[in-house]
Formats: structure tokens, C-alpha cells, sequence
């Protein structure tokens, strides 16, 4: 019987979490009860981390759908050719699935053996040698994901799909985290909710993520600085909807990393780029490291340990003894290295001019309203080009538009005039 991957959404008191939830459920095995069960099943013997568990119950479905076996009915088969299928599933799949996706297949199945107990240790379960540790595709030889690509993606999202490429590629959050993040999770003097509104008092907050959330791999509570557009895009969102508390998860329309994963997955096409989805997390780290810096006497130096652990990374013993409580001076230290990455992700993906283009702007305002070109007009142009509502090729091109125009009144003004002073002198003789 040939089984079909469905997706379905589930809402109910989860024996499985132990707390009401609404999630996706994959069911590979043909239906929710069955995955419900073989969940619970891993929760009983094994002491994993629910994300873990949760790729454990579903990578046991790839291999049970391929093999044709229920996942219930491993002890009548037999260890021995439960084994055999297992080692088979993986020489027919080397050339096809990652290395490292074959390894979580693998010890999905010795796990599923142990925890029917069918084996006393997964160490019983007969070792099959093949490569656990590569990816199907090399870093190196990886295709890129660019600045273009990401200006792409935001210019064709939502808001909501707009702040979680924020989060996910500026900030660098791994995608399982995002969907547990709350208001609360903000430094307390980052922002204020009045009357169910929040209002963001630092152009980049601090957002603190908890090292007993499910996917922070390192278990330390660290901190990320958002972006100055994502927060201003943050901030409308959350005051979009209910009335707002600390409680209030920051992502309402993708609460799942299943959805996340879709998501970028669609992104990604949209706009003609292959690769994983967590290329996003990639690039901001990329971005962090040659942008998160120190300007002092006129050079420039990274902080490597701040880089690591704004990635979720606990990173050398000189980390350690650095981040620690987050001072006041801290804050205003880390921000003025971050304000090196705002800018750069500014100018580069939302078109914010640079500041010597907007001192250029400004000087040639002055001289098209010598030319009779509107002040509030030139002031509406300003403000857009200065929060990344009009380009700077735009500008030039409204600007050489409103001079011409008010060159052309001037002259209609002045032969108006001489025309009239001609008539008068005229009807005189």
C-alpha cells in the first residue's frame, strides 16, 4: 500500500506536548492517529527535544512508506529483516537524499526498535557504514544566495513574510525558534504597550531568546538586534490585530518551522533561486561578520564573539567572560556596531539612500526651488527618499521632471506677462 504525505492541522490537548497547541501534523503513515501514536511511542524511552522526536516520527514514515511496512507491525517482521530493509533503503538512497538525512532515517529506525522494544540498546541494532555527516551538496560548491535574491523576496511579500525574512535572514534566527518568540522576549526598555499597542522606544531592540526554547541548539539564552525597517514593520503588524500583551507571539500567520520551511521554499522559486531554505540564516551571518564592527581612530574591528553569539553560537572562553548581563553601556556599544549592518542592509535591500547621497539631495533641492520648484513639494520628495520610499535614480528623475516643469510655468509666466505689456501698449497707440 503505497501511503500519501498529507498535511493536516490539528487542535486539541496533545498527549504528545502535554499543552494545547495547534500544529501541523505530517502524515506520512497514512493518518494523524497513527503518527499521534508512534510520537508518543519515542516520547516514552527517548529523552529528545520535541523538534528531534517530531523529525524522528517523520523520517520513520519516509522510511515505513518506501518499505511498505507499518510502523506497529516491526516486531512480527523480525529485527533481522527490519535490519536488512533498513540497509537497503540506504544503499538505494546514497546517491538520492543527503548523507546526514540518511543518518536520521537510520537512527529513526533503531530508535523505533528500542522504544517497541524489540532491542534492549540501539547499539544493538546491526551498524551499517556509510557517510552520516555530509550534505548531498558541499558549502563550498553550494549556489550563493544574493543580496538581489533577498531584495527580490521583500519586494514581492506580504508584511508578515516581510518580517520574517527579517528574522530569519538579517537577525539569523534558525527558523524553529521564530515561531515561539513573544513580545516579552524584548528588552524590557525596548518598548511599551499602552491601551494593547506596542510601540518600539530603540530604532534596533533587543530581542533575548530563551535557551529552553525548542531548536536553540547551543542552550543559552542570547540576544539578536533587530533591524530598523523590521522593527517599524514589527510594530504595524502587531498593533494590526488584538489587543497586544507580552504574551503575543511576534509571527501569527507562520507559527510552525513546517510553514517557515514552505514558505521560503516558495520565496526561493518566485524568484528563480534553488537552495535550501537555510541559505537565509547563512546570509546573515555573512552579513554580521563583515558588517558587525567596531570604528575607532578611524579603523575598523570585528567582534567575533558577539558575531557567534548573536548566530545562537556559544563561542570561545573570551565570550563567555564578555556576554554577560547587558548594560546600559553594552547596549549602546553593540548599537553602534550594529548601526553598520542597519545601514548596509538598508541602502543595499530597501533602497535607503547613504547619507552623503542624502546630503547631495538636499543641496540639489535647494537649488530646484531657486529654479521656482515647489518647498513642500521638494520636502515630500526628501522624506520619501529618505526612508526608502523612492530610489535615488527616482529622485533624480522627479527632480530634473519638477525643474523642467517649473522652468516651463516661468517662461509661460514671462511671455504672459509681455504678451499683456505688448496689448497694452498696443490699444495705447
Amino acid at each position: 500500500m503505497q501511503r500519501t504525505i498529507q498535511t493536516q492541522t490539528e487542535t486539541h490537548k496533545n498527549a504528545f506536548f502535554g499543552v494545547p497547541t495547534t500544529h501541523a501534523i505530517l502524515t506520512g503513515f497514512g493518518n494523524v492517529e497513527t503518527e499521534i501514536r508512534v510520537r508518543e511511542t519515542f516520547k516514552t524511552r527517548l529523552s529528545l527535544k520535541r523538534n528531534t522526536l517530531n523529525g524522528y516520527a517523520y523520517a520513520l514514515a519516509r522510511f515505513c512508506n518506501d518499505r511498505n511496512i507499518e510502523p506497529f507491525d516491526f516486531a512480527k517482521i523480525g529485527l533481522e529483516t527490519i535490519e536488512e530493509q533498513t540497509e537497503f533503503f540506504i544503499r538505494a538512497y546514497q546517491e538520492v537524499l543527503a548523507p546526514k538525512y540518511l543518518n536520521v532515517i537510520y537512527n529513526a529506525v533503531k530508535s523505533w526498535c528500542f522504544c517497541t522494544k524489540m532491542i534492549k540498546s540501539r547499539k544493538l541494532f546491526r551498524e551499517i557504514k556509510f557517510d552520516k555527516s555530509s550534505r548531498k551538496i558541499d558549502a563550498i560548491s553550494e549556489t550563493s544566495l544574493e543580496t538581489v535574491h533577498i531584495k527580490q523576496m521583500i519586494q514581492i511579500s506580504d508584511l508578515d513574510t516581510k518580517i520574517l525574512i527579517g528574522l530569519y535572514g538579517f537577525a539569523g534566527l534558525r527558523p524553529a525558534l521564530i515561531p515561539q518568540l513573544t513580545i516579552g522576549d524584548f528588552a524590557p526598555q525596548d518598548y511599551q504597550i499602552q491601551n494593547g499597542k506596542i510601540h518600539f522606544t530603540a530604532k534596533n531592540p533587543f530581542l533575548f531568546v530563551n535557551k529552553n526554547y525548542e531548536g536553540n541548539k547551543a542552550h543559552i539564552t542570547f540576544f539578536v538586534m533587530l533591524h530598523s525597517k523590521i522593527t517599524e514593520l514589527l510594530e504595524t503588524a502587531l498593533n494590526s490585530g488584538d489587543t497586544v500583551t507580552a504574551k503575543t507571539p511576534l509571527m501569527r500567520k507562520y507559527n510552525s518551522s513546517d510553514a517557515i520551511y514552505q514558505k521560503i521554499v516558495s520565496l526561493f522559486a518566485s524568484v528563480g533561486f534553488s537552495g535550501r531554505p537555510y541559505l537565509l540564516r547563512s546570509f546573515a551571518d555573512k552579513v554580521l561578520d563583515r558588517h558587525l564592527v567596531s570604528s575607532e581612530a578611524g579603523t575598523e574591528k570585528r567582534d567575533e564573539d558577539l558575531k557567534e553569539f548573536c548566530m545562537g553560537h556559544k563561542g570561545k572562553i573570551s565570550a563567555i567572560y564578555q556576554l554577560k548581563a547587558l548594560s546600559s553601556e553594552d547596549a549602546a556599544q553593540y548599537r553602534k556596531m550594529y548601526d553598520n549592518v542597519d545601514k548596509w542592509i538598508s541602502q543595499k535591500v530597501f533602497d535607503v539612500v547613504s547619507e552623503e547621497d542624502y546630503t547631495r539631495a538636499k543641496a540639489q533641492a535647494e537649488i530646484a526651488e531657486k529654479f521656482g520648484v515647489n518647498a513642500e513639494q521638494l520636502k515630500q520628495m526628501l522624506e520619501a527618499l529618505g526612508v526608502g520610499k523612492m530610489t535615488a535614480a527616482q529622485y533624480d528623475n522627479e527632480l530634473t521632471t519638477a525643474i523642467n516643469t517649473a522652468q516651463q510655468k516661468t517662461l509661460e509666466i514671462k511671455f504672459e506677462s509681455l504678451f499683456k505689456q505688448y496689448v497694452s501698449a498696443h490699444k495705447a497707440a
